[in-house]
């Protein structure tokens, strides 16, 4: 008999020990990174405010503690169902959108850690009602949706502030000031880390606005952009620019600094999209440009120069103080 219960305990001690070794394993956030679709997901929630803070903790409804397995069993589900997902390819990648019909958030899952009755979290930087707000709004991810993943392309501050601006400026919610002294103190530097090295910044910032427009105008009117740097331009370009009778063409024969402003003055700015027979590994392009008259005509030439502008180094070619022949 004592043998038997011996044997009984021992099980049982296995079957806890297997199943707290199993929990383990399917709550470590490297479980949830194991995969390649969740590599961005994971960087940013170790570039985030919950870094410390395991992926069931949020990613899981909470339970009791004496709810133990049913707790083991949501977790087991949760990436039993992202491992049969991965292993069917159904898995968007990145991973950046809540799936159509998911619900959102639950504040209890919010409230396991902060207080219902929490005050503005950081007066030093933002002026923030957080009671007014929480009962105006009725959720905490309503505000709170880039706390633990902000995005890629921003710092963590700048995607957190993206989600005020589903709200602020809107038509649709006029009350709410997109002005800064509203949710900011004067005192406080409103430059995003990405300004702070202006040279930096002013060479990168075509491809962020490109991106995403939103990024800008958070912090800047529309004619900020035109008005500061781009000579009055609209940016970027709209529709038909490039071909428009209004466009490129009148403002680069009439101001070609608001062109080099942004593209660079070099001897290629314009060669790279008006001259297709142009191979950056022959040298500059005056020494290309005869096989695309050979080809098109010198109409083609006359598209964008007048004629004394090719006279000005054809007439001269081989004379003294004038260009090399290119043949």
């Amino acid at each position: 008999m004592k043998r038997y219960w011996l044997i009984v305990a021992s099980v049982l001690v296995g079957l806890v020990v297997l199943v707290a070794a199993t929990d383990a394993v399917i709550s470590s956030p490297s479980t949830c990174m194991s995969c390649h679709e969740m590599q961005h997901r994971g960087g940013s929630w170790k570039r985030s405010g919950h870094a410390e803070i395991k992926c069931v903790t949020c990613h899981v409804q909470p339970h009791r503690w004496y709810a133990y397995p049913a707790a083991f069993f949501d977790r087991a589900k949760l990436i039993s169902r992202d491992l049969v997902l991965h292993s069917q390819g159904g898995y968007p990648d990145p991973v950046d959108a809540r799936p159509a019909g998911a619900k959102p958030m639950s504040d209890e899952i919010c409230l396991q850690c902060h207080s219902p009755n929490r005050k503005a979290t950081s007066g030093f930087r933002i002026l923030i009602d957080h009671a007014e707000h929480a009962k105006r709004n009725g959720s905490c991810v309503s505000c709170h949706i880039r706390t633990a993943h902000p995005l890629d392309d921003r710092s963590a501050p700048m995607s957190l502030m993206s989600q005020c601006f589903t709200c602020h400026g809107t038509p649709k919610y006029p009350k709410a000031s997109r002005a800064c002294n509203v949710c900011h103190p004067d005192t406080y530097d409103l430059r995003p880390e990405s300004h702070v090295k202006a040279a930096e910044w002013k060479k990168q910032h075509g491809k962020v606005a490109a991106a995403d427009r939103k990024q800008c105008t958070m912090c800047h009117e529309k004619a900020f952009c035109a008005d500061k740097c781009h000579g009055g331009l609209e940016m970027p370009h709209p529709a038909g620019w490039e071909k428009g009778a209004t466009g490129h063409a009148v403002v680069a024969k009439t101001n070609r600094a608001v062109c080099t402003s942004c593209h660079g003055s070099g001897p290629n700015m314009c060669t790279m999209c008006h001259h297709t027979a142009f191979d950056p590994t022959k040298g500059p392009w005056v020494k290309q440009h005869f096989r695309q008259v050979r080809t098109e005509g010198s109409a083609f030439c006359m598209k964008c120069h007048d004629p004394i502008f090719c006279v000005r180094c054809h007439a001269t070619v081989g004379q003294p103080g004038g260009p090399a022949p290119t043949q």
